[in-house]
């Protein structure tokens, strides 16, 4: 009879791990595990011990474990599936295969799903067994789980382990509990666990199983696990693990023991996602494609809102990650247009890249079709290379601005202005045949700064004389033979020597085609503390942030702002919010609600704003409420200054198309904002009026933002424009960096221990058009995988990028223009080349 030996053998507990050794091979029991716990457990592994683990499991993982006990005399052999699908459910599959001594073998089946948070889980596991015996072959269970990580350092968790106390015939399978609860105290290192199991009613007959894992080095784990009962059964059992890891693939030997004999599991993991690999070889050497990373991605999805964060964004974040991780050894730049990346941008870049040489990164750079402002990025590099047919651009800078005034005047068209400061110059662009002299004196002024900038930090970089750019400079379009003769370039390039020069670059590294700065999987507990990044992108408008539907500047709604400042600041895990400008203002009233809403989010997380490429006129007005604001040295900041504008169409209209209009009024005003006749004497100065109560409230909140005298505040405002570096010896702005350096000033104003490590996430970026109509600021692009952000598809332009240009250059991208509503506008469309 083998039914009697097996009776006395079920009642016995579920156990877990460790405490497994010295259950016979009876249901509900699978392969012992390496030493783990409940609170503990986190991969696919977690369906045999708690189902809530699930959720932690990430991508895809397929275990295979092979146990055999000598103490039992059983053999069992366990494979394991499990995911994290759509950013928070966990699913789980397994099958465990049992054979022992004097006992039926029986396969056990098993489904989980868990749902929750980082922090949050809750999951369910169904087991059911298979065997030729009858009743056996009809048993299955449910399991209940219960995961809690409110902290990077505790862990606590609860399971109810065969909730339905399945009977069928002689067999049962008892419920039974445990409580468990892990501690990290030295960080991710070293960890440790303990567990209390306990039948249904049996609380004072229960177990207690102690675990230990360690991380030595990256790719090297130890463990160990102890388990002894309190109540009559007093055996105890002990387990030693030791786990080598590559990036995809793990073996694991668990050896332990109890009084009878010792207990052999091997277990290996395949996975999806990169584990903390042995690091064996020379590390890694990338290659960045600038211009790919710099195009924005979108396609199918953007529809629905998935929409990447800005891509300089996403590159800065991508460049500074890769500047931390010890992996990476080398950087090859592929240099050529750089989409959307003006100077105060391209300061950023050349700074990340000086960033990442300082940390030990080797960086060889490659250019391709550049003009000054992308060898300006390049010469940043250790070394600089040209292919033979490179087109080097590199003449020296000049400044244009296009003017339509004549182009007015011959279809017919005047209009009215009313400005303040002779530097609000933002109307002459449609008024005026030419420059007037206030507009070429800031434009001459910015020009020298930049070039100044320019040669200074290309004949560091370089190591060449600013005589021999000068000469350079002279020359035209350079050859890349020409370009080395002059030190601008290490040398002529040819492709297939490329691996040659990195293996003399870097020694011992090896190129990674998939390299990702941050595509290990996550060992904390919970998510990392953040820094919200909230972007003011493109012409300030109300409404939602969106892109211009002739594919010119982006829109920067201030609702959109207003909502991600507001999530930001009630966000417990965002340490600090730094505001992104990178706009030359847009609508008056939009920019003072973006203003308020900084001031707000002031009052309960440090703002620090961080200028692009340009933060003039309501883009600094945004930005000032800020605890510090940071520029480039040549970022265009200040215009500060209001206009209103409006067209009169009469000339075009009726003179020329024989349209008529007659208009009907009550009160003298009414025609005011009239589109068809020019302003009479009385609303000129009823909106001048206007307009200058509005100038006045602007300098008022910057002497009170910036605490300086208001009259010095107007002495620098009337709508001029300065390089950064003048900004702030005029007090505009704080410090001088990129959105990095921003970053670090949040950190230390509030409070960040320098060790601790945050992450960086963009909040009010997504502009797709069910996002926008749903009144949000649009689907946190950290709701996709990383995985799916980088597939989706570059999201073509609306129009040919020299149109684009065409389109920017003439204003066609600001049909807010003719909207009613005063403007804070940077004074033209600026473009030094």
């Amino acid at each position: 009879m083998r039914v009697l030996p097996l009776l006395l053998l079920l009642p016995g507990l579920a156990l877990a791990q460790t405490g497994l050794i010295v259950q016979p091979a009876s249901p509900p029991r699978g392969v012992t595990l390496p030493p783990t716990s409940a609170a503990l457990v986190d991969e696919a592994t977690a369906l045999s011990v708690n189902p809530a683990g699930l959720r932690f499991v990430g991508p895809g993982q397929l275990f295979y474990l092979h146990e055999r006990n000598l103490a039992q005399d059983q053999v069992g052999d366990g494979l394991y599936l499990g995911a994290t699908l759509l950013g928070g459910l966990g699913a789980g599959f397994s099958l465990d295969w049992m054979r022992g001594h004097g006992l039926p073998d029986y396969r056990k089946t098993s489904f989980g799903l868990a749902v929750g948070s980082r922090k949050l889980s809750l999951g369910v596991g169904y087991h059911n067994l298979s065997s030729r015996d009858p009743d056996l072959n009809r048993l299955y269970g449910f399991d209940l789980g219960l995961t809690l990580r409110p902290t990077r350092f505790l862990s606590v968790a609860a399971v109810v382990k065969d909730i339905n106390d399945p009977v069928e015939g002689a067999f049962t399978m008892p419920r039974s509990y445990s409580l468990a609860v892990g501690v990290r105290p030295f960080g991710e290192r070293v960890t440790l666990g303990a567990d209390y199991l306990a039948s249904d009613g049996a609380w004072d007959e229960g177990r207690l199983t102690y675990t230990l894992q360690a991380a030595v080095i990256p790719g090297v784990g130890l463990g160990a696990g102890l388990s002894h009962g309190l109540g009559s059964d007093r055996t105890l059992a002990l387990q030693f693990a030791a786990t080598l890891d590559s990036s995809f693939f793990g073996l694991t030997y668990a050896g332990g023991g109890a009084e009878g004999g010792l207990d052999h599991v091997v277990a290996v993991r395949l996975s999806a996602q990169k584990y903390p690999a042995l690091r064996l070889g020379g590390g890694s050497v990338a290659l960045v494609d600038l211009d790919d990373e710099l195009r924005e991605r979108g396609g199918t999805l953007s529809l629905l809102g998935f929409n990447e964060p800005d891509p300089f964004l996403r590159l800065t974040r991508w460049m500074d990650e890769a500047t931390k991780d010890p992996r990476l050894k080398g950087v090859v730049l592929k240099v050529s247009g750089l989409p959307g990346v003006d100077w105060g941008k391209a300061e950023e870049l050349h700074q990340a890249v000086l960033r990442m040489r300082a940390a030990g990164k080797r960086v060889l750079a490659v250019l391709y079709s550049v003009d000054d402002r992308a060898y300006f990025v390049g010469s940043a590099a250790d070394e600089v290379y040209a292919l033979s047919s490179s087109s080097l651009l590199i003449n020296g800078l000049a400044a244009s601005v296009i003017s339509l005034g004549g182009t007015m005047e011959k279809l017919g068209v005047t209009w009215d202005v009313a400005r303040v400061g002779e530097y609000k110059t933002a109307t002459e662009q449609l008024t005026r045949r030419d420059m007037s002299p206030a507009e070429r004196e800031t434009v001459e002024a910015y020009l020298d700064s930049q070039t100044a900038h320019d040669v200074a930090a290309v004949t560091k970089a370089r190591r060449i004389t600013p005589e021999r750019l000068r000469e350079a400079w002279g020359a035209g379009i350079l050859t890349a033979q020409r370009a080395t003769e002059l030190g601008l370039v290490d040398g002529v390039l040819l492709p297939e020597e490329l691996e040659d020069k990195l293996k003399k670059l870097v020694p011992g590294a090896s190129y990674d085609p998939t390299y990702s700065p941050r595509d290990e999987r996550e060992l904390r507990w919970t998510g990392l503390r953040r820094i919200a990044v909230v972007p003011v992108l493109g012409t300030i408008s109300g409404g939602k942030s969106r892109k211009s539907p002739l594919g010119g500047e982006a829109i920067a709604g201030a609702e959109t702002v207003a909502l991600a400042l507001e999530r930001a600041q009630r966000d417990p895990s965002v340490a600090a919010i730094v505001l992104r400008v990178d706009s030359g203002g847009g609508d008056v009233l939009a920019s003072e609600l973006m203003y308020r809403a900084v001031l707000e989010a002031k009052k309960h997380k440090t703002v620090i704003a961080s200028m692009g490429d340009v933060a003039a006129s309501g883009g600094y007005y945004t930005a000032m409420g800020a605890d510090e604001i940071w520029a480039s040295p040549t970022t265009l900041t200040g215009s500060i200054g209001v206009f209103y504008i409006k067209p009169a169409l009469r000339g075009l209209l009726g003179d020329k198309l024989g349209v008529n209009e007659q208009t009907i009024t009550r009160a003298p005003m009414a025609e005011v904002l009239n589109s068809w006749r020019p302003w009479t004497e009385a609303e000129q100065k009823a909106v001048q009026a206007w307009v200058d109560a509005a100038y006045d409230d602007f300098i008022t909140q910057v002497s009170v933002a910036r605490k300086l005298d208001k009259a010095k505040v107007d002495a620098v405002a009337r709508g001029r424009v300065w390089a950064g570096t003048a900004a702030k010896e005029h007090g505009l702005v704080d410090g001088m960096g990129g959105l990095m350096d921003a970053v670090q000033a949040a950190r230390k104003r509030a409070g960040v221990p320098p060790g601790e490590e945050l992450e960086l996430v963009v909040m009010g970026d997504a502009r797709g058009l069910f996002s926008s109509m749903g009144g949000e600021p649009g689907i946190d692009a950290s709701l996709l995988p990383e995985p799916v952000l980088e597939s989706l598809p570059l999201e073509p332009p609306a129009l040919p990028p020299g149109i684009q240009a065409l389109v920017r250059e003439v204003g066609l991208e600001a049909p807010w223009m003719q909207e009613p509503g005063l403007k804070a506008v940077q004074p033209y469309t600026l473009k030094v080349h």
